[in-house]
This record gives C-alpha cells, sequence and structure tokens, in this order.
C-alpha cells in the first residue's frame, strides 16, 4: 500500500477555549432573543383578544349584565393587573378609551366594573372621560369618577386638608314640553364654603349639563 506523503496532516489540536466560548455565547444569545420574541408575540396575541373581548362589552346592547361581569373578570385576569389597566385606559377603541364607549353607550355596569381596576386615571384619560360625560350629558358618571377634581388641584388640596367632603351637586332636567330649549336647574352645596373661600379666595365647581359649565364664586378683596 502507497501512502502519500504529499496530504496534509490531520490535526489533532482540539479548538481553542475562546472559539468554543464565543460559540457558545453565540447561540445563547440566539435562544433568549428567540425566547423573548416568541413571548412577546403571545403577549400582543393576548392583548389583542382581550381588546376584542372589550369591544364587544361597550358596543353590543344584547350582553347581560351577569355576561358582562364575567368576561371582565376573564379578561383582567389574563393580563398583569397594570398591564389590564394600562390598556383600559388607552385610546385603542375608534381613538377613544373603552371608558369613554362605556359611558356614551350607557354600560354602566362595565363602566363600574373597570374602574376596579383602575387604581388613578392618566391625564390623557380623564381628559377623554370628561369628554365623554359631556358628550352624553351625563352628570352622575362626571360625579362618580371624581372628575371636577381634576379641574382645581388647589382646592382639592385644600380641602383634604381640611377634611372636607365632596361638594354635592345635582342637576335635574326641567319639566318642560319645550324639549329644544334644554332647561335644566342645578342644586349646588359647597362643603365648608367660607374656610376654603378664605385660603383660596375662590371656590370653583364643575357640573355637565348639555355641555360643561363652572361656576366660581370669588371673594372680592376689601
Amino acid at each position: 500500500m502507497a501512502l502519500d506523503n504529499t496530504a496534509s496532516p490531520v490535526s489533532s489540536t482540539p479548538p481553542s477555549y475562546d472559539a468554543i466560548n464565543t460559540s457558545v455565547s453565540t447561540d445563547s444569545t440566539r435562544c433568549k432573543r428567540s425566547v423573548f420574541s416568541f413571548l412577546q408575540s403571545k403577549q400582543k396575541r393576548r392583548q389583542a383578544l382581550v381588546l376584542s373581548r372589550i369591544h364587544e362589552i361597550v358596543s353590543s346592547p344584547d350582553l347581560n349584565v351577569s355576561s358582562v361581569l364575567s368576561i371582565i373578570k376573564s379578561c383582567a385576569a389574563a393580563l398583569p393587573t397594570a398591564e389590564f389597566s394600562n390598556l383600559l385606559q388607552k385610546r385603542n377603541i375608534e381613538s377613544h378609551t373603552a371608558l369613554y364607549w362605556a359611558i356614551v353607550n350607557h354600560r354602566r355596569e362595565a363602566l363600574l366594573e373597570f374602574v376596579k381596576f383602575i387604581p388613578k386615571f392618566s391625564r390623557a384619560c380623564s381628559a377623554d372621560l370628561r369628554l365623554a360625560c359631556v358628550t352624553a350629558s351625563d352628570h352622575d358618571s362626571f360625579m362618580l369618577l371624581n372628575l371636577g377634581d381634576n379641574f382645581d388641584s388647589k382646592d382639592k388640596s385644600s380641602r383634604r386638608m381640611l377634611g372636607c367632603p365632596r361638594d354635592d351637586i345635582q342637576v335635574y332636567e326641567w319639566d318642560t314640553a319645550d324639549r329644544s330649549k334644554n332647561h335644566f336647574y342645578v342644586h349646588i352645596v359647597c362643603r365648608m364654603f367660607q374656610k376654603r373661600l378664605r385660603i383660596a379666595r375662590k371656590v370653583e365647581v364643575e357640573f355637565v349639563a348639555q355641555g360643561m359649565w363652572t361656576v366660581t364664586l370669588a371673594c372680592c378683596p376689601c
């Protein structure tokens, strides 16, 4: 048997540690990216499914109360609490929040259940809710959600320091045959009025009645 002395000798030297380490590191990075991408895609699909159910709740008039509450609870269970709260406050349904449509479409049960998962409204969500109350002429929801508290932060702060309860503001439609005139009257009880007036020099209240109204009671300088 003849041997070819010109053939290259087979190297028995193992690959360097750096080469092995680089290969393992690259594979590990690719694996992590793949897992992260998969989880991210899964989370987006879950959010889309929850949003579609929420859309159904605020737009379908045929859902009964028990169904609404059951669906909302299942949606809340599908996402982390903070994520579900953020989803409810985003303008992701026809450029408005789910809460906006719950008010405009008179889904009071859904609205009450939604707000249980929102510890504090974002500024953008609060503005959207105020708009919803004006659109639906819904003073009850305006008061229920404490949307007037964002109007005068100084008065809100002084009321908190005084231990002052919320003002009582009730709006009543005027019973008239001519509905086009949009008559109404308002009953306002300002709590601790004199103290608040002396501290802030003015007391302002808001209410909803065929639009947004502001009543300002000011202390004239002596």
